[in-house]
């Protein structure tokens, strides 16, 4: 065996020193001039951009800003545009119910709109109802205290009884029109941002391509959001309905919503079930579609040849994607999904029957419509009695008002908005819903 001299240990260091001082180099010219990295990016976040056109599609004009995902989101429109061609994505979110008062069927929503709309509730509830839960939470509190149980440590619950906020269609705006909000306008104005930082490489070195590719996708997204057939899947249910719907995420929820029904709203039972079909897309539609699809392709290749100043294409791309996810994690007011409604009181008490009883003294049948959800079996004794009474002084209300008529008294002026539906409400479920047996 020959002698070790070193002069291999001293190759062996030699090597090491270079392949570390090689790596070093590249990972600097990696992080100076990234390469490759936005054409990588460019196929991630498809989920983001199809959630962020939901929220904002529906007219000619749709602010939602080019952004990494975009690509990705072509490969699903690509393949909407030899298929379905759906554009809008199902319900997201939390399970939501919608209840037709009239009939009191109760149906699983599967619209994008009505879910926002419950997912979003805290962030558009009305300061009366905010007030209401916290004098409840108050008396949950305070009968606590007033009867402990042994060893139990007091503490201030955060949901009790069930609050129940009474809306109405607003008289004044146009159901299924969106209200433009500050969310919608940041798409426009991100999009003058990254115009500009496109625009430094081409002012500063005369490097042209970066803006260009802003300026195209740019367009594309504008074209994307601009297609006819988001208004119509998005808005899918018939207008000026004339009921009454309740909304609720089942039992063991804090609060319901209820919205009368007085000829101005949308048809909530239709949108949560899609009984109205989807128009289907036409031929042009779905030739748009591959078009878009192609084009995203196209541009992707393009962005995949950047050498150089792509750190300016990559501010471009993060500041899409930032406002995307605003777009989509932001909670809205209705109003901004095109459901326009006019606040009117709240109901709510301590107890989850005591609110429903509460409701059915309010507006006959409202309450009753709610009992099967909230409670699904049979009722205590002193319970039954309860609505037995409200039935009962529902039934003599309306042996009164026909007994009036009859004898050609005067009958009171018509009221406006939701009092009138309120009487109309309570005179149907006298004649028809007390028919059946008490629970």
């Amino acid at each position: 065996m020959p002698p070790l001299d070193g002069t291999g240990l001293g190759l062996g260091h030699r090597l090491a020193v270079a392949n570390f001082s090689r790596s070093a180099y590249q990972e600097r010219k990696q992080w100076t001039e990234p390469v490759d990295v936005v054409s990588v990016l460019l196929l991630l976040g498809g989920e983001i951009v199809s959630k962020a056109l939901a929220q904002l599609a529906g007219g000619i004009f749709t602010p939602v800003t080019f952004s990494f995902g975009w690509v990705s989101y072509a490969v699903t429109m690509l393949l909407a545009s030899v298929g379905e061609a759906k554009l809008m994505p199902r319900a997201a979110g939390d399970q939501c119910l919608i209840v037709t008062a009239k009939s009191g069927y109760t149906r699983s929503n599967n619209s994008w709109i009505i879910s926002r709309i419950s997912r979003d509730y805290e962030g558009w509830m009305h300061p009366v109802t905010k007030q209401k839960l916290e004098a409840m939470l108050d008396e949950r509190a305070n009968y606590m205290r007033r009867n402990p149980k042994a060893g139990r440590v007091i503490q201030r619950r955060r949901q009790t009884g069930l609050c129940i906020a009474i809306y109405e269609p607003s008289q004044s705006a146009i159901a299924g029109e969106p209200k433009h909000d500050f969310i919608y306008w940041s798409g426009a104005a991100v999009t003058l941002i990254q115009l500009v930082i496109a625009a430094i490489p081409f002012a500063t070195t005369g490097e042209w391509i970066i803006f260009v590719i802003t300026v195209c996708g740019t367009i594309l997204t504008l074209v994307t959001g601009s297609l006819p057939q988001w208004k119509a899947e998005k808005w899918a249910c018939r207008r000026n309905s004339p009921n009454t719907y309740i909304m609720t995420q089942g039992n063991g929820s804090q609060h319901v919503v209820v919205i009368l029904g007085n000829g101005r709203g949308l048809n909530l039972e239709d949108l949560a079930t899609d009984r109205q079909k989807y128009p289907s897309s036409n031929r042009l539609t779905r030739f748009i579609l591959a078009t878009i699809a192609a084009s995203w392709i196209s541009l992707l290749i393009v962005a995949a040849g950047v050498s150089t100043n792509t750190w300016y294409l990559l501010g471009v791309g993060i500041t899409g994607m930032l406002q995307n996810i605003l777009v989509v994690g932001w909670r809205r007011d209705p109003s901004a999904l095109g459901v326009h409604l006019d606040f009117k009181q709240v109901i709510g008490e301590m107890r989850t029957m005591d609110s429903l009883l509460a409701l059915e003294a309010e507006i006959i049948g409202l309450g009753r419509c709610l009992l099967p959800i909230f409670f699904p079996g049979e009722l205590l004794p002193e319970e039954v009695l309860a609505w037995d009474a409200l039935k009962d002084k529902a039934a003599a209300e309306e042996e009164r008002r026909q007994r009036e008529n009859q004898d050609g008294r005067r009958a009171d002026h018509p009221k406006e908005g939701w009092v009138a539906h309120a009487r109309n409400f309570e005179s149907h479920h006298a004649r028809n819903a007390w028919s059946k047996t008490s629970p």
